[in-house]
C-alpha cells in the first residue's frame, strides 16, 4: 500500500485528512480497510507499560485503580472535544471539566499559532504505524512554521504554599518525536521545528518548560528520542 496524498494547500486553514486512514476506539487503525498492524501509544511504550495499562482498564488490579484510569481517560476525551471543537467552532459541553476547559484558553500559546488541525490521524505506511497527533499548529506571522502539540490533563493541586502546580510531569519526547515522524512521512514539505506538551488541570493551564522556564521540548531530540524507542520496539517484536 501506498500513501498518497494531496498537494500540500496554499490557501485555507485546515491540513487535508489523510486519504484512506480510519480509527475506531476499540479495534484501532484501519488504512484502505486494512488493520494498522501498531499505535504510537504502543510502539513507544515498554512491555511492562502495556501490560499495566490493560490490566488496569480491565479491573485486574482492583476495582479503585481501574475507577481512578477510567476517571482520567473521561477528563482527557473530554478536554480534547472541548479543544476540538473550539477551534473548529463549533461549542461543546465539556462538564463537569468546565473549568480545566476555560484554562486552556488562557494560554500564551495562542497568540503567536493557530491551529490547523486537530485530532489528526497519520500513518507509516512501510512500517504499519498510526497515531492521532492532538494538534498541528502554524505560526501566525512565520507562515511556513509549523509545530505539534499534545494535550495532557491532570487532577488538580498546590504546593506548600498553596500555588496551583501541575505535579508528576512526565517526559513525552518520544511521543512527539513519534508525531514528528508521522508528519514528515505525510507533508514531506512541511517545516515542522516545534513541539509542545500542554498541562492542564481545573487550576491552571502551561506548556511544559524546563528549569529556566523555556519549553522543553527540542524537535530533534524528539525524533532521536523516538527513533529509539521504535528500533527497540521491533527487536522486542522479533524476540517474540
Amino acid at each position: 500500500m501506498k500513501l498518497v496524498m494531496p498537494e500540500l494547500p496554499k490557501t485555507g486553514k485546515w491540513l487535508p485528512v489523510v486519504p484512506g486512514l480510519e480509527f475506531y476506539y476499540e479495534s484501532g487503525y484501519f488504512f484502505n480497510g486494512r488493520p494498522v498492524a501498531h499505535r504510537i501509544s504502543e510502539v513507544i511504550s515498554s512491555k511492562a507499560e502495556r501490560d499495566w495499562f490493560a490490566k488496569t482498564r480491565t479491573g485486574e488490579y482492583g476495582e479503585d485503580k481501574q475507577v481512578q484510569l477510567l476517571c482520567c481517560i473521561e477528563r482527557g476525551n473530554k478536554a480534547h472535544c472541548f479543544l476540538d471543537h473550539h477551534h473548529r467552532g463549533r461549542s461543546f459541553n465539556p462538564t463537569p471539566y468546565q473549568e480545566l476547559c476555560a484554562n486552556l484558553l488562557t494560554l500564551d500559546l495562542w497568540d503567536d499559532w493557530e491551529v490547523v488541525q486537530s485530532e489528526y490521524l497519520m500513518i507509516d505506511v512501510k512500517r504499519s504505524i498510526a497515531g492521532t497527533c492532538d494538534m498541528i499548529l502554524r505560526h501566525k506571522r512565520e507562515r511556513d512554521r509549523y509545530a505539534i502539540a499534545d494535550l495532557k490533563t491532570k487532577s488538580p493541586a498546590r504546593n506548600k504554599n498553596g500555588d496551583p502546580i501541575i505535579p508528576n510531569q512526565k517526559n513525552y519526547a518520544a511521543q512527539l518525536g513519534g508525531y514528528i515522524n508521522l508528519i514528515n512521512l505525510t507533508w514531506p514539505l512541511l517545516k515542522v521545528e516545534d513541539c509542545f506538551i500542554i498541562y492542564a488541570s481545573d487550576l491552571m493551564a502551561q506548556i511544559h518548560k524546563d528549569r529556566s522556564g523555556r519549553n522543553k521540548y527540542e524537535y530533534i531530540d524528539c525524533i532521536e528520542t523516538y527513533e529509539g524507542c521504535r528500533d527497540a520496539f521491533f527487536r522486542e517484536m522479533e524476540d517474540i
